[in-house]
């Protein structure tokens, strides 16, 4: 019973990755293999069977989606994105596979907004802890409320 069960967990184990695949192999940057494709630069992307057009939808299931049809020749193009973000490639067989783009380089706003982001918090919870901890005390026409 269990070398059964082994062994189909073989059988699945084996044809599960048979199931229709894009790859994406990028282009080698300054010495190193990157793992995802990246903003601005050349990607060899691999069908798993012939196809008329893929279709690239950036932001895929947002409100502001937006759709690029690539017409290919044969089961292998280079790509090169023009966004960032998370992409969906979808065939025309009706294959399909998310991919993430990536900046080529660190995005200056991004940066800014976390450098305000960490002042505000920060700001905040040091004015809050000097406010808590200094030695002002009310005024003294001012009632404490009493308690319920």
């Amino acid at each position: 019973m269990l070398r059964t069960l082994a062994l189909l967990l073989l059988v699945f184990a084996v044809t599960l990755p048979a199931a229709g695949q894009i790859t994406f192999q990028p282009a080698p940057v300054e010495n190193e293999e990157p793992a995802d494709p990246i903003k601005g630069h050349a990607t060899v992307v691999t069908l798993d069977s012939f196809a008329e057009h893929v279709q690239v939808i950036w932001r895929p299931n947002s409100a502001i989606s937006d759709t690029v049809t690539l017409h290919v020749s044969g089961q292998t193009f280079t790509w090169t994105p023009t966004q960032a973000g998370v992409a969906t490639m979808t065939t025309s067989n009706g294959t399909s596979q998310n991919v993430s783009v990536r900046y080529d380089s660190y995005p200056a706003s991004g940066i800014f907004i976390l450098i305000i982001a960490g002042t505000i918090l920060f700001g905040g919870a040091g004015f809050a802890m000097g406010k808590l901890l200094g030695g002002e005390m009310p005024d003294e026409g001012y009632q404490m409320p009493m308690d319920t």
